[in-house]
């Protein structure tokens, strides 16, 4: 079965455990998956004719659904999507697919509004599926993608690549990633284009963000945004892993530590509005079980394997 036809499976098994299981009507599963209501009688009739729905839904999709609901209970989130885990670049792809789901249903209308995003190759390919404009939108980046030297790292075009996808206004995020001291740090974050920047993020009727693992195979090392030694001395403060460039142990705390005092990158947690994160894998389990329980993230997509294991923890 190719990618496509496993996501529309997986349209139809979502359409019939919101129509079947939850109790909504079509046209409340229209705005859910970010369709018409037309489209959704079809995916309805459509799983009743292939047998996916008798007494009750067999498949695994249905699974994703239950765990995404028992996750929104447990850290009290806004948004939950759990999306089926296929081996290599398929649950990645998965995974992305799922946050394009949410990100259509706060961008596809004509409202005007501001949208914080973070990077990552992640939302990346969650911005690649895109296919819709929202031209009152604002994007702003919520992170320097550049270092101390000026250079950007393969993901820096991620609020770029959003703003033009959508058409929206786009905000730089106009500082490097790490300022080299504390003294450049308050420089930078004192200048009248940080200040301005910095409200309009604070303004922001959603945020998407990724969150990153930390060790040797991770984008922030592998960009060379921190070395060999700080990595070695982030672990052993008890670092889990980073969210928008700062690193917090296994309850969310951000570390105390020299290059976390010079981040220039928005604290998200200043935010009341719904807050994101895509992310999947078991190597990122630790840090998304960090962001949740330290207040970063109040809306998650990720793999059913990972929200099989945050529902232990």
């Amino acid at each position: 079965m190719s990618k496509e036809d496993d996501i529309r499976l997986d349209q139809k098994v979502r359409a019939a455990w919101m129509y079947y299981i939850a109790g909504l009507n079509q046209s409340e599963i229209a705005s859910q998956l970010g369709t018409s209501r037309p489209v959704v009688q079809r995916l309805i009739a459509a799983a009743k004719e292939e047998g996916i729905v008798s007494i009750g839904l067999h498949h695994p999709v249905a699974n994703c659904l239950d765990y995404a609901q028992l996750l929104q209970e447990k850290y009290r989130l806004l948004e939950c999507n759990v999306v089926p885990a296929y081996g290599g670049e398929g649950t990645l792809d998965s995974v992305s697919f799922g946050c394009q789901q949410i990100m259509a249903r706060y961008l596809r209308d004509a409202e005007a509004k501001v949208i914080g995003i973070g990077s990552g190759l992640t939302l990346k390919k969650t911005i690649h599926r895109i296919d819709f404009s929202s031209q009152n939108a604002r994007c702003v980046a919520l992170i320097s993608a550049m270092n101390e030297n000026g250079e950007c790292n393969y993901y820096d075009d991620v609020p770029l690549l959003l703003a033009r996808k959508i058409q929206a206004k786009y905000y730089q995020w106009p500082a490097p990633r790490y300022a080299q001291t504390t003294q450049e740090h308050a420089m930078w974050s004192g200048s009248r284009l940080y200040r301005n920047v910095s409200a309009v993020a604070e303004n922001s009727d959603v945020i998407f963000v990724g969150i990153g693992a930390l060790g040797t195979q991770s984008p922030i090392f592998k960009d060379g945004f921190i070395d060999q030694p700080q990595l070695a001395e982030l672990t052993a403060l008890g670092g889990v892993g980073e969210i928008l460039g700062r690193f917090i142990d296994g309850d969310g705390e951000v570390l105390d530590c020299a290059i976390n005092r010079r981040n220039t990158s928005y604290d998200i947690r200043r935010s009341d509005c719904p807050r994101i994160a895509a992310a999947c894998g078991e190597d990122k389990r630790p840090a998304i079980l960090a962001a949740l329980k330290g207040g970063w993230i109040n809306g998650l997509v990720t793999d059913e394997h990972s929200a099989r294991w945050l529902l232990t923890r």
